[in-house]
């Protein structure tokens, strides 16, 4: 275990989970969402770097950056494997709304084997997720955060993850069980960050959950202009607010404040 396990643990507030088990999982991931953004500034400004794990470490732990779910759950997957844990990644369609019945694959969940149990891992969601694991079990409600999810299996024989909302249950994201290498995200990660169309080069991510809510920016129609900008969205402790960023004065300074994001424009 090299000096890197230990900047990455303090990165995340949790110096001194060394040791393997199924609780120390669910710390580590929750200390995770809290302190490393979903972000996708770098492919939005046409600047991401390929998803080697010294650009990923040099990024969100030394630069104290975030990232998408092919950086976050990547890097997420390597400080496990050095702490000890057995890792599986998985290829995902991401479901809320998406157009398409079947969109193509382009999210990366991790599966863990710890304490006799299986979990679904993820730290690379810019929405409403689990801030702990799921246990890899079907048609189980598990409440989170005051939501419950469950994971259910779809008639293309894929593992969905749920959350129930507004009296429905509402599909996030589907996965199969064929195991993937490291290698086999980049491909994925070329097209996100080159295609012209890639919903990730046209619009700005960013998001950090908060034991009490949650701050976004996102794109949207600006009322006195009807140009898209960027939209910081506050949500905590049950009040809402939103501020239109029009300069890019205003969204460093939101990014710096809120999500402690630096020098990233």
């Amino acid at each position: 275990m090299d000096n890197r396990t230990a900047d990455y643990l303090s990165r995340i507030g949790a110096a001194d989970l060394y040791v393997v088990s199924s609780s120390n999982l669910a710390t580590l991931q929750k200390a995770h969402l809290l302190s490393v953004p979903y972000e996708n500034i770098d492919i939005w400004k046409g600047c991401a770097a390929p998803l080697s794990y010294d650009n990923l470490f040099e990024k969100i732990v030394v630069r104290r950056r975030g990232g998408y779910c092919f950086e976050l759950n990547g890097l997420f997957a390597w400080l496990l494997r050095q702490l000890g844990y057995n890792v599986v990644e998985y290829f995902g369609r991401w479901l809320k709304g998406e157009a398409l019945a079947v969109p193509a694959r382009r999210h990366r969940i991790l599966k863990v084997n710890v304490d006799k149990r299986e979990f679904i891992v993820d730290v690379g969601v810019g929405q409403r997720t689990p801030l702990t694991p799921l246990e890899f079990v079907y048609d189980k409600v598990q409440a989170r955060e005051g939501a419950d999810y469950r994971i259910v299996k779809n008639m293309r024989n894929e593992s969905v993850v749920e959350i129930y909302s507004d009296g429905n249950w509402v599909s996030l994201y589907s996965f199969d069980s064929a195991p993937q290498e490291a290698i086999d995200f980049n491909y994925v990660h070329y097209y996100c960050v080159n295609e012209p169309s890639s919903f990730f080069r046209n619009n700005l991510l960013v998001h950090l959950p908060s034991e009490n809510g949650r701050k976004a920016i996102s794109m949207a129609p600006d009322p006195e202009t009807g140009m898209s900008v960027p939209l910081l969205s506050i949500s905590l402790n049950g009040e809402c607010s939103a501020t239109y960023l029009r300069t890019s004065s205003a969204l460093k300074a939101a990014l710096e404040e809120h999500f402690g994001i630096m020098d990233a424009l």
